[in-house]
């Protein structure tokens, strides 16, 4: 599927449930990964809301929270809105990205923000394995693929202006 058809496959989803789900398999396809997490930005807690998986397999960790604070490459991305890697080969990675990325089972990720009304909205992780680096040319198309989520979310969450008001 191309970049402009998973686009219009977004902007088509109706509920903030449906475009997450659709949004972590744009990134697996898009970035031929084998899963991606989305996880909601609450105060200093990451949640993890949506996970899908290449193979089908079941998601790990949903509704797992981190303390953003105990990882200082994820709170940059979400704080600063810059796109970060991390590869099992860098030369000085972040070690609790590092230890977390082993734990998982993953040799790289590539983390993008979700930009809300107020500052990130949540975070988007896309996993590598088997000694993949993310290029420059995937960490941008991550990143604006983001940016239309992140507009998109907020229209969603925006009240209907036709909704009944209660006086």
């Amino acid at each position: 599927m191309s970049v402009e058809q998973t686009r219009e496959r977004l902007r088509a989803e109706k509920t903030v449930p449906g475009l997450l789900g659709a949004t972590a398999r744009a990134y697996v396809e898009l970035l031929d990964a084998p899963a991606c997490t989305i996880s909601r930005v609450i105060g200093d807690l990451l949640v993890d809301l949506n996970q899908h998986q290449k193979d089908g397999g079941r998601p790990h960790r949903l509704g797992h929270g981190y303390l953003i604070s105990d990882y200082p490459l994820t709170r940059a991305v979400i704080e600063e809105r810059r796109p970060q890697t991390v590869s099992q080969d860098d030369p000085e990675p972040d070690e609790n990205e590092l230890r977390l990325l082993n734990e998982l089972g993953y040799d790289a990720l590539l983390m993008v923000a979700i930009e809300g009304g107020d500052g990130a909205w949540g975070l988007v992780e896309v996993y590598g394995e088997k000694g993949r680096r993310f290029k420059d040319e995937e960490v941008e198309l991550a990143q604006d693929l983001a940016g239309e989520v992140g507009e998109i979310l907020k229209q969603l969450e925006r009240p209907s202006a036709l909704a009944p008001s209660c006086t």
